[in-house]
This record gives structure tokens, sequence and C-alpha cells, in this order.
């Protein structure tokens, strides 16, 4: 008789929660069916984009579209280690967008940060300088470079705004022009 009423109560337990398992009818998790919180991400998010193709840059009340183009390596006497440079281009599409070279930076394949030049004047012909674009269409142009230690690769460009994150992976290396 014992054994008929155990077996009635485990019964009437396994049906009163058909989502338990039997480990959690008897382990005290009483946390099953009940939705775990997911966690939003806060700030931009990271998104890939490509040399010579203008991609949208926000900050917190403008947005500008912006190019980056023609990675290659300079020649250089200043310095012992490679320069690399790539131009900017950014387009003003609303607000008052400000952009420089503070905004961009470049990183070997394992993700460490390459040196920008803090002032590329004598190793660009046209650094990027920081700018506020004040009406529609309004443009910029500049050069940004960083110094990469010889025989190093570069891995990704990323262009960081307030609102954006744009990577760029580089697939192709830029060739130096000194070896040609």
């Amino acid at each position: 008789m014992r054994r008929a009423a155990l077996a009635a109560v485990i019964v009437a337990a396994t049906a009163s929660a058909p989502a338990c398992s039997p480990a959690s009818l008897f382990s005290g998790d009483d946390t099953t069916g009940v939705p775990v919180p997911t966690a939003q991400p806060s700030g931009p998010l990271p998104s890939s984009q490509q040399f010579d193709r203008p991609f949208p840059v926000a900050g917190e009340d403008w947005v500008a579209t912006v190019t980056l183009s023609n990675l290659r390596i300079v020649p250089s006497t200043t310095y012992s280690d490679a320069v690399v440079a790539v131009d900017v281009r950014a387009v003003q599409a609303s607000g008052r967008p400000a952009l420089g070279p503070g905004d961009i930076s470049a990183f070997d394949p394992s993700g460490r940060p390459f040196e920008q030049i803090g002032n590329p004047a004598g190793i660009v012909e046209d650094p990027l300088v920081p700018s506020v674009l004040d009406y529609p269409g309004e443009e910029i142009r500049g050069m940004v470079a960083w110094t990469m230690p010889r025989g190093q690769r570069i891995g990704r460009v990323d262009l960081v705004a307030p609102g954006t994150i744009g990577s760029i992976t580089v697939t192709r290396q830029p060739a130096d022009p000194t070896l040609s």
C-alpha cells in the first residue's frame, strides 16, 4: 500500500511540473522556466567595412560618410620602422561631424596597435587634421600614418566614433616601394 501511495505522489508531482526534469524535482532548482534576461550591448557595435567604399559614421548628433583608401607603405628616412599611411575622406551628412587622425587606428594581425605618427607633416603629403564639418556636403581629406616594425604585417584599420566602429580587415599587404 505504501508503494502505491508513494507512486501516486511521484506521478502527481511529475504531472503538475511538466517543464521540470526529474533531476530538478529533487534538487531544489525552482528557476526552470524563468526567462533569463539577456544583456543588451551598450555603445557602438563594430561593423566590417572595405577600403575604397564609403560607410556611415555617426556621433551623438551627427552623421558623416567616410572612405578609407590607398593603404600603403611610404618611404621615410625619419623612422627606422616602416611607415604605413591611409587616405581619409569624410563628407558631412547631418549635424556637425568632428573627425581627426585620433579616430583612426591600425593594428597588427594579433590586435596590437601600431603607433600613430602625431604630426606626419613632411612624411605624407596631406596630413589629416582634426576638423569639424559645418554644412551638408562639406568634405575633408587627409592622410593618417603609423610606424610599423619592419617585417610586421598590418591586420586591420579601425575608425572609432561615438556611434560607430568601422573596422577594415587588411587581406592584401601594402607594397614597400623601396623594395621594388
